[in-house]
C-alpha cells in the first residue's frame, strides 16, 4: 500500500520486532470499529486529513490488520495525470482479478474487458460498468472476505470514482468493505454524500514528542519545543523539519530563525535525497515523476536494461518511494519528492524524459500529445495539431481546464500567427464558457488578437467576448448581440455548418437572443441558420424554432427533437445538456433529461464543467416545480446561485431567482416573491435581458393570484403575452396560459378569456405534452359556458398522466369545486375541493389551501347558515365578511366570488347591522366573537 506522505510516523522497534504506529492506536481503533468487527462487514468510510497527517499510513494499517485476518485487499491510489483517464483506479484496483473475469457472463465480461482497455470495444459508460465491478466483487467476496483501500481520491479519475462511489453504497449485506482517504478540502469526482466520514487528526502532543524524540535523540529541548511549536503535530513536518536543520541548529549551539523553514527547506532536503541517487535511478525517478501514475509498465518501457530497475532499489531504501506488493505500482513518498526530482534535472533531461513517455503513451493520444508538447521547445505545426486535436477531445468530453491548458500549449507550439490565435481563442472560449476563470480568459482573448490582428473576424472570439461581457462586463444584450451578428456576417466560414467555431458562435447567438426576449434579435440567427451549408445542425435548428413554429412541423419536427433527446439520453455527446437550449423547454419535456441532467450535476459538484452544471440546475429546477417536487427546487435553485456567485457567472444567477420568487409565491410569502421578482427586473430591463423580465412577470402572476389580486394578475400576465396571442420564443407563455385565462375569467374579462383558449386550441399546445394539454383543457373549463363547465372540466381531469402535476390538477380541481358550488351541486363540489384542498396541504401551496378551506365551508353551510343571536348569516355573507375582515377591498372580494363590487357592498351594509357592528375595522372582532360551533 502506498503511504506517500504519512510513513514517517512509523518506528522501527527494538530486538528486530516490526513498525508500530505512533501515536495513531485510538485512530486506528475508532476505524475498525466504524468498519464493524471482522475483516469486511459491508461498510464504507472515508478519511480526511491535512497533507502529512498520516492518512496512508492509517489506510496501510488497517489492510495489513484485513490481510492479516484472511481478507483480500485490493488498492489504487489516485495519480494527478491518471486523472484525466477513463477507469486509470479501476485497472489499478481489479488487478489482482482479472482471472475472474471469464466466470462473469458475456455482457458483464465484456464490460469491464473493455473498461480496461482488454478489448477493442468502445469504452462503455455509467451504470453497466458500475453493475459489473459490483458482481465481480460479490463473487470473489463468496469466496474470501474483500477490502477495497483507495488512497488520494482526489487524483482518481472521474469514471473510476463514479464506480467506486456506486460500490461504496451498495456494500450493505455483503462480506466487501471499503476505506478511502483523501486531504480535507479536496475536490473529488468520488460522490462522498450519505457515506460515513472520519477526520484524521494531528497528533497529540505526547505521541509528537514521542515521534520527535525517536527520530532525533540528541534534539535539544529548546529547538524540540519550537518544532513542536510549528510542526502542529503533523507527523511529516515534525521529521523533515529538524532534517532541514544543521547540526549546530539541532543542538542549539546555532540561532533558529523566527519561522523554522518549511517549503524551500524541505525541498531541499528532497532534492538532496534526490542528488545522492545514481543517474539511472534519476533518470527513472524522473519518468515517474513526470508520468505521475505509478504504472510499472513505464518503467520497463523506459529503459532497454532488464536489470536497470535495481536502480530503484536505493530510492525504496531511502524512503523516496514505496512499491505496492499487489500491483508493482511505484509511489512517491509524498508530492514534494516528486517535485525535488523534476527540480533536480536539467531541461535536456526532462525532455528526453517526455519524448520517452510520448512513445510510451503512443495508445493514449491525449497524453501522447501532452508529453510532446512538453518535450517541444521550438514552434512545431505537428505537434501544435496534435494538441489542438487533444484539446478538442478534452473539452468534448468536459474536461474544460484540460482543453483550456492544451489550447494553451498548442498556441506556443504554433509558427503561424493565425494558428496561434485561433488555438488561443479557443482557450479563451472555453475558459470564458465552461471554466468561470474570467480574468484568465480575457487576457487569452487579448493574447489572441495580439497573435493575429484579423480575429476580429472571427465568430469565436466574438462568441468570448460576448460571454465576457454578459459575466464580467455590464451584461448588455444588445451589445453582445451586435458583435456576434457582425463577427458572423463578416466572418470567412462561408457558412459551412461543419465549422465548430461557427456553430458555436451561434449557440451563443441562441442564448442572447432568447434571453433578450425580442422577436426582432432573432431575425439574424434564423437568417444564418438558413444559409448553413448543407443544412443546419439540428440542435440549432429545433430549439432556435419558436413555439407555433415547432407546432406547425407536425411529427416532422417532434421526430428531429425526439433524435436529438434520445442522443442526449444515449450520452452521444455530454455537451448537449449546454446546447439544447429552449426546445425540450418549449415542448415541456425536460422529464425526458432529467438522468442526464442530475449526471452533469454530479460531475460539476465534483469539480466538473460549470456550464454544464449550471444548465442542468436550471433543467431540473423546470422540471421539478411543476412536478410538486419544490423542496428540491429550492435546493438546486439555492446551489445554482452559490455557484453563479463562486464561478463568476452572474448572468445566470436570475434563473434561480425566478424560481426562488415561484416557490416564494406559491409558498404564501408574497412580499419575499414580488421582491425577488423586482430584483430581476431591476436588474434585467437596463441591460435588454427582457426574456428575464418576462419570466420575472410569470412570478408576479402567481404570486397575485395567490394573494387574490386577479387585477393585478391580469396586468402581468398580458406583460408576458397580449390576450389572444403566444409571444415567440418563450416558452413561460404556454406555462402561464392558464393563469391569464383564471385572471381574466376573474375580472370579467370573458372575452380576452376565450381568445386566449381559442390560441392555445389553434397553435396545437395540447400535443406537446401531457401537462401542456392539462393546462389547455382546465383553461377551456375555465371559460365554458354553465351547460358545458361539467363536461370541460371532467375533460381536463381526465388528461393522460394529469396527476404528474399535482399544482396544476389541484388548482383545476378547485376551479371546478368553485364552479360546481356555485350551481348548487354540493355534494360534488366537496369531491373536488376536497382533493384540491388535499393537495394543496401536501404541497405546501399554503394559499391556496387556504382558499380550498374557505370553499368548504361555505358548502357546509349552505344548508343551514350561521346564527348570530337571532340573525342568521347565510354562507355568502359569513364568506364576504371574512375576506373583508382580512384587508381586501369590494372589488378583490368581487373578483374571488365572481361578484360584482356594487354586490359586495351591499351584502357588507346588510350584514353590518346582523353583527351589531359599524365600519369594516370591527369585523375581525365581530366574527371571532361568534359561538364555537358557528364561529368561520
Amino acid at each position: 500500500m502506498p503511504e506517500p506522505s504519512g510513513g514517517t510516523v512509523r518506528l522501527a522497534a527494538d530486538g528486530g520486532r516490526p513498525p508500530e504506529v505512533v501515536g495513531r492506536a485510538r485512530q486506528i481503533q475508532e476505524i475498525k470499529a466504524l468498519l464493524g468487527p471482522g475483516t469486511a462487514t459491508g461498510r464504507a468510510l472515508l478519511l480526511s486529513g491535512e497533507p502529512g497527517v498520516g492518512k496512508s499510513v492509517l489506510l496501510g494499517e488497517v489492510a495489513r490488520g484485513m490481510s492479516g485476518a484472511g481478507a483480500r485487499v485490493l488498492s489504487a491510489v489516485g495519480v494527478r495525470f491518471e486523472a484525466e483517464l477513463d477507469y486509470a483506479g479501476l485497472h489499478q484496483l481489479l488487478l489482482p482479478l482479472n482471472d475472474r473475469f471469464e466466470s462473469l457472463g458475456d455482457p458483464h465480461r465484456k464490460v469491464l474487458r473493455s473498461a480496461l482497455g482488454y478489448g477493442g470495444d468502445p469504452v462503455p459508460d455509467g451504470p453497466p460498468v458500475s453493475h459489473s465491478v459490483l458482481l465481480l466483487l460479490r463473487r470473489a467476496a463468496a469466496e474470501r472476505p474483500v477490502f477495497i483501500v483507495v488512497d488520494d481520491l482526489a487524483r482518481l479519475d472521474r469514471a473510476s470514482s463514479a464506480v467506486l462511489g456506486f460500490v461504496a453504497r451498495r456494500l450493505a449485506g455483503s462480506r466487501i468493505g471499503f476505506l478511502a482517504a483523501a486531504r480535507s478540502g479536496a475536490g473529488t469526482f468520488f460522490d462522498r454524500e450519505g457515506l460515513t466520514r472520519y477526520e484524521v487528526p494531528p497528533l497529540d502532543r505526547d505521541a509528537a514528542a514521542e515521534l520527535l524524540g525517536a527520530r532525533f535523540p540528541g534534539l535539544a529541548a529548546s529547538v524540540r519545543d519550537r518544532v513542536l511549536e510549528q510542526a502542529q503535530g503533523n507527523p511529516l513536518a515534525l521529521v523533515e523539519l529538524p532534517a532541514a536543520l544543521s547540526s549546530a541548529q539541532r543542538g542549539a549551539l546555532a540561532d533558529l530563525p523566527d519561522v523554522l523553514p518549511l517549503s524551500p527547506r524541505l525541498r531541499s532536503r528532497h532534492a538532496s535525497r534526490v542528488a545522492g541517487l545514481s543517474a539511472e535511478s534519476r533518470r527513472l525517478l524522473l519518468l515517474l515523476a513526470l508520468d505521475d501514475t505509478g504504472d510499472p509498465g513505464v518503467l520497463h518501457a523506459g529503459t532497454q536494461d532488464p536489470n536497470a530497475l535495481t536502480a530503484l532499489a536505493a530510492a525504496e531504501s531511502d524512503s523516496l518511494i514505496t512499491v505496492d506488493g499487489t500491483n508493482g505500482r511505484v509511489a512517491f513518498r509524498h508530492p514534494l519528492m516528486r517535485a525535488a526530482v523534476v527540480d533536480t534535472s536539467t531541461l535536456t533531461e526532462r525532455c528526453q524524459a517526455h519524448r520517452a513517455l510520448a512513445e510510451i503513451c503512443a495508445e493514449t493520444p491525449e497524453r501522447r500529445a501532452w508529453h510532446l508538447g512538453r518535450a517541444t521547445l521550438v514552434p512545431d505545426e505537428r505537434v501544435a495539431a496534435l494538441l489542438e486535436e487533444a484539446g478538442h477531445r478534452a473539452a468534448r468530453r468536459g474536461d474544460a481546464s484540460a482543453a483550456v491548458a492544451t489550447f494553451t500549449r498548442a498556441a506556443e507550439l504554433s509558427a503561424r500567427p493565425a494558428d496561434r490565435g485561433r488555438r488561443l481563442t479557443w482557450a479563451a472560449y472555453l475558459g470564458a464558457d465552461a471554466t468561470g476563470e474570467l480574468r484568465a480568459a480575457s487576457e487569452l482573448l487579448d493574447r489572441a488578437r495580439r497573435a493575429d490582428p484579423d480575429l476580429t473576424r472571427s465568430p469565436l472570439a466574438a462568441a468570448t467576448g460576448a460571454l465576457l461581457l454578459l459575466n464580467g462586463g455590464d451584461g448588455d444584450i444588445d451589445m453582445a448581440h451586435r458583435l456576434l451578428v457582425a463577427a458572423i456576417d463578416n466572418g470567412t466560414h462561408g457558412y459551412d455548418a461543419g465549422d465548430d467555431a461557427l456553430v458555436e458562435a451561434l449557440r451563443v447567438l441562441l442564448l442572447v437572443c432568447w434571453s433578450g426576449g425580442r422577436d426582432a434579435l432573432w431575425e439574424p440567427f434564423h437568417a444564418v441558420l438558413d444559409r448553413l451549408k448543407p443544412a443546419a445542425p439540428p440542435i440549432l435548428s429545433a430549439y432556435g424554432k419558436r413555439p407555433a413554429d415547432l407546432v406547425g412541423t407536425g411529427s416532422a419536427g417532434r421526430q428531429q427533437l425526439d433524435s436529438i433527446l434520445d442522443g442526449i439520453r444515449n450520452g452521444e455527446d455530454p455537451g448537449q445538456i449546454v446546447r439544447i437550449g429552449t426546445g425540450p423547454v418549449h415542448a415541456d419535456r425536460l422529464a425526458e433529461l432529467r438522468d442526464v441532467s442530475w449526471h452533469a450535476v454530479r460531475q460539476g459538484r465534483r469539480g466538473g464543467h460549470v456550464r454544464r452544471h449550471l444548465d442542468a440546475l436550471v433543467h431540473l429546477c423546470l422540471q421539478a416545480f411543476p412536478t410538486g417536487r419544490w423542496e428540491e427546487a429550492g435546493t438546486l435553485a439555492d446551489e445554482g446561485l452559490r455557484i453563479c456567485d463562486e464561478r463568476q457567472y452572474p448572468f445566470f444567477a436570475w434563473y434561480f431567482e425566478y424560481h426562488q420568487a415561484l416557490l416564494a409565491a406559491v409558498h404564501g410569502r408574497f412580499e419575499e416573491s414580488r421582491s425577488l421578482a423586482d430584483r430581476i427586473t431591476q436588474w434585467a430591463v437596463p441591460r435588454g435581458v427582457l426574456g428575464a423580465a418576462a419570466f420575472a412577470d410569470h412570478a408576479r402572476v402567481l404570486a397575485e393570484l395567490g394573494a387574490g389580486d386577479y387585477e393585478c394578475a391580469y396586468r402581468h400576465a398580458v406583460a408576458i403575452s397580449p390576450a389572444g396571442r403566444l409571444a415567440s420564443h418563450a416558452p413561460h407563455v404556454l406555462w402561464a396560459g392558464m393563469d391569464l385565462v383564471e385572471a381574466a375569467v376573474h375580472t370579467r374579462r370573458t372575452g380576452e378569456a376565450e381568445a386566449h383558449v381559442r390560441a392555445m386550441r389553434e397553435a396545437g399546445v395540447a400535443a406537446f405534452s401531457p401537462r401542456l394539454a392539462l393546462l389547455v383543457a382546465g383553461s377551456a373549463a375555465l371559460v365554458a359556458p354553465a351547460d358545458g363547465a361539467i363536461v370541460g372540466f371532467e375533460q381536463a381531469l381526465a388528461v393522460p398522466g394529469a396527476q404528474g402535476w399535482p399544482f396544476d390538477l389541484a388548482r383545476i380541481r378547485l376551479a371546478y369545486g368553485e364552479r360546481l358550488r356555485r350551481m348548487r351541486f354540493v355534494t360534488e363540489a366537496r369531491t373536488q375541493l376536497d382533493a384540491a384542498a388535499e393537495a394543496f396541504e401536501r404541497l405546501g401551496a399554503r394559499p391556496w389551501a387556504e382558499r380550498a378551506a374557505g370553499e368548504l365551508r361555505a358548502t357546509r353551510r349552505s344548508r343551514t347558515g350561521t346564527k348570530h343571536g337571532s340573525v342568521t348569516l347565510t354562507a355568502q355573507e359569513q364568506e364576504i365578511a371574512a375576506l373583508a375582515a382580512s384587508g381586501m377591498t369590494n372589488k378583490q372580494i368581487g373578483e374571488r366570488l365572481h361578484l360584482s363590487p356594487r354586490t359586495v357592498g351591499s351584502h357588507l351594509y346588510q350584514l353590518f347591522p346582523k353583527l351589531g357592528i359599524a365600519s369594516r375595522a370591527a369585523l375581525r372582532d365581530a366574527l371571532a366573537s361568534l359561538p364555537p360551533s358557528t364561529a368561520s
